[in-house]
């Protein structure tokens, strides 16, 4: 059970901050996410596949939606462990950083900060395809308001910028998920979003035209989630509004979750499709290498260059899944 308490306690500390004073409230969250820290470690010492492979817990399903498939399923390997124990490691972090710098609404600005670290962390454990995109997508509403709220002089335009790019593309991503589910249904007579069963199908049963498609609407989202060249317009203008407790995030744990995505539904789900596409997002890496290495040459604002170095170093990445 201790993977639900670690998502636990990042929704309860943002219970208890709501119900705290405002100077109580950075404390808190201080004290909620060291213990979501301590409870990580803790996770990965018991984690028994460092080395070989394979899920953590086995079996741990609670049953949501059953007749549709929909099970609360937590679990990582060690890919996912890694990224979880990332987020338990620079949220503590981020939110002591914004202790001096927080001083307006300081009981909204750590409860979001603890919403937003659990959505991370469902979506990085999540064994079911839906738990992992609401989690995924959350991630968009307490960023949005820690931009929004408590960012730089052109932080409206910075917020709704990100907003839009990310959830759109969302939308082409869950349309692929849709339609593997539905042609599962139709060829077994089931409906799962279990990651695994869904993997399974869609990458021996679906035709090669048909996962070329799977393939483009789950990297459209991905994709903008990352970025990759050239879609990752909304960054640098996120990263220089935002406090910067949320760009500790943004650049440490957020941009992680489309590359997560790659590696964890795209290639697996559209084997082929992504056998197809290589070429083109390996030239998009290379690209990525060399113009944002350039871009970040002329940069005066610290926040700017982190931004495009990021993207500079998601061409590493993309070469690398490719």
């Amino acid at each position: 059970m201790i993977q639900y308490l670690l998502l636990l306690l990042p929704i309860i500390s943002a219970l208890v901050i709501v119900l705290s004073s405002q100077r109580a409230a950075k404390w808190i969250a201080l004290i909620g996410s060291t213990a979501s820290l301590i409870v990580a470690a803790v996770f990965a010492v018991q984690f028994p596949h460092w080395t070989t492979g394979g899920f953590w817990p086995d079996l741990n399903t609670s049953p949501i939606l059953g007749n549709f498939g929909v099970d609360l399923k937590i679990g990582v390997d060690s890919v996912s462990l890694l990224l979880v124990l990332l987020t338990v490691f620079l949220t503590p972090l981020a939110i002591a950083g914004s202790f001096s710098a927080i001083t307006t609404r300081m009981r909204e600005y750590y409860a979001w900060f603890m919403i937003l670290e659990a959505s991370m962390l469902l979506a990085f454990m999540s064994r079911d395809i839906i738990f992992f995109y609401v989690g995924y997508e959350f991630t968009l509403i307490p960023m949005f308001f820690l931009i929004s709220i408590w960012g730089g002089p052109m932080r409206g335009p910075a917020a709704i910028k990100f907003f839009i790019f990310t959830f759109l593309g969302s939308v082409f991503t869950l349309t692929s998920v849709i339609f593997v589910a539905v042609r599962h249904f139709d060829s077994t007579g089931t409906w799962t979003f279990a990651i695994a069963d869904l993997v399974k199908f869609s990458s021996t049963q679906l035709s090669a035209r048909e996962q070329f498609w799977v393939f483009v609407g789950l990297m459209s989202g991905f994709a903008i989630k990352t970025p990759f060249f050239p879609t990752h317009a909304w960054l640098p203008l996120a990263h220089d509004q935002a406090p910067t407790g949320g760009s500790v995030i943004l650049a440490g744990v957020l941009l992680k979750l489309g590359t997560y995505g790659v590696f964890r539904f795209a290639l697996p789900m559209a084997p082929i499709g992504a056998v197809e596409c290589s070429t083109f997002f390996a030239i998009l890496g290379i690209i990525a290498i060399l113009y944002m290495s350039l871009v970040c040459w002329v940069q005066t604002d610290i926040k700017k260059l982190i931004a495009y170095s990021s993207v500079s170093h998601m061409g590493f990445v993309v070469l690398g899944l490719f």
